[in-house]
């Protein structure tokens, strides 16, 4: 996968962008950057908080060889890469939460939003993509302050942005190579080794209700299994996670 990098002072949102750029046809490998977001976008609709300056804000097209159906394979190969990075651009030991949320020392520090588009000229859809890392974030709004935190925050010292989305962008294409080649499985082991979930009591937020209970596996399917009180097993496709103390 070649990229083709795109920079912005700031923008609505990467991935609306990046998605604007694929349904016109956009090639594989397309990443756009900002250095902000004033209405960046998180999982189930939120806001992604994104000051000028402070994080790496990007979104990349990925065309897989794969059906839509199967594009939250991508989250799991994301959230792998993004572990690696942040790993390696500042010496953390970072964990990944179901399904992508990734924690240092139990706080969020990154998140990951896939979305599926319809190009205008292909009748296959195309992913994007956006990862949004809290790389110097000094603080956060009251409402996140306990939950969210930043690889600045946690090295005590500020890291560089470039570095962080150099190692990034290596390790996404890496990644994504090795699911285009091995398919799913091999990414699912790799994940399941950084996994902070499994084995812990945890309150899902699902859009049926919320699942009380403990992980007991992450399935190849990508689903939560947790097991209830009574000892009913729960597959769980699509949820907020919040892990017990």
């Amino acid at each position: 996968m070649q990229y083709s990098v795109h920079r912005f002072e700031s923008v609505t949102s990467t991935n609306d962008l990046a998605a604007r750029m694929a349904e016109e046809g956009a090639p594989e490998g397309t990443v756009v950057i900002a250095d902000e977001q004033v209405h960046g976008r998180g999982r189930r609709g939120r806001q992604w908080v994104s000051p000028p300056g402070s994080g790496l804000y990007v979104s990349v097209v990925l065309r897989p060889h794969t059906p839509s159906s199967k594009f939250w394979q991508l989250a799991f190969v994301a959230s792998l890469a993004v572990e690696e990075a942040i790993r390696r651009s500042a010496r953390l030991n970072p964990m990944i939460k179901w399904p992508n949320d990734i924690l240092v020392n139990g706080h969020k520090v990154s998140g990951i939003l896939v979305e599926a588009r319809k190009p205008r000229i292909s009748f296959e859809p195309v992913a994007v993509i956006g990862i949004g890392i809290n790389v110097n974030t000094p603080e956060f709004p009251p409402e996140l302050a306990e939950t969210a935190t930043s690889m600045a925050i946690e090295t005590g010292r500020p890291v560089s942005v470039h570095t962080v989305e150099r190692e990034l962008l290596n390790a996404l294409h890496t990644r994504y190579e090795q699911y285009q080649k091995e398919g799913f499985r091999s990414i699912l082991d790799a994940w399941r080794a950084r996994d902070c979930t499994v084995g812990r009591d945890v309150v899902v937020q699902t859009p049926e209700g919320t699942v009380v209970g403990t992980a007991v596996e992450v399935n190849t399917y990508g689903d939560l299994v947790v097991r209830v009180r009574g000892g009913e097993l729960k597959e769980i496709t699509a949820g907020e996670v919040l892990l017990a103390d």
